[in-house]
């Protein structure tokens, strides 16, 4: 969490990845620092399974049938910068892209009440044809084969469309 020092409930701008193993490690963005923390907002990056921040163990337990553990992880970031006092959750903004865009439209699906604003770039949201587009067939190892019914099962339970 970025923020000024001892200011809560501002507006917070969250985001996410967690997928392919690729971390979201702190660095400066500028964009974040200039049009939203010196602009009295709020920063989280949430360090979900999925992503590669601690390690292969912590990113394979999100792939496939795990990948809702990602969105769990979410949801737990969510709740707990509300429990503490942080942000309400009317204040909390997700943004994401690619894979994070699917974590976006998962968090419109399962979970609306925890934001108060969604914002999904590019984001993958229909599992059962994603194969088929572009590069997605080189995803499958990562979420698994919408036409081997074993992996739809799982797949069809984060396909927000």
């Amino acid at each position: 969490l970025t923020r000024r020092q001892g200011v809560t409930n501002v507006p917070t701008l969250m985001y996410a990845y967690g997928g392919f193993g690729i971390p979201v490690l702190p660095a400066y963005v500028a964009n974040v620092g200039v049009a939203w923390l010196e602009r009295g907002g709020a920063y989280v990056e949430a360090n979900i399974r999925g992503g590669g921040e601690f390690g292969p163990a912590w990113s394979d337990t999100a792939r496939k049938g795990g990948r809702l553990k990602a969105y769990e992880d979410l949801e737990a970031v969510a709740d707990d910068l509300s429990h503490q006092g942080l942000v309400a959750p009317d204040r909390l903004g997700l943004f994401g892209r690619s894979n994070g865009g699917l974590l976006v439209g998962n968090m419109l699906a399962r979970s609306p009440h925890r934001f108060g604003a969604l914002v999904g770039e590019v984001p993958l949201l229909d599992m059962r044809i994603y194969h088929r587009l572009l590069a997605g067939a080189s995803w499958i190892a990562e979420y698994g084969d919408p036409d081997d019914p074993i992996d739809w099962e799982h797949l069809r339970q984060m396909s927000p469309y």
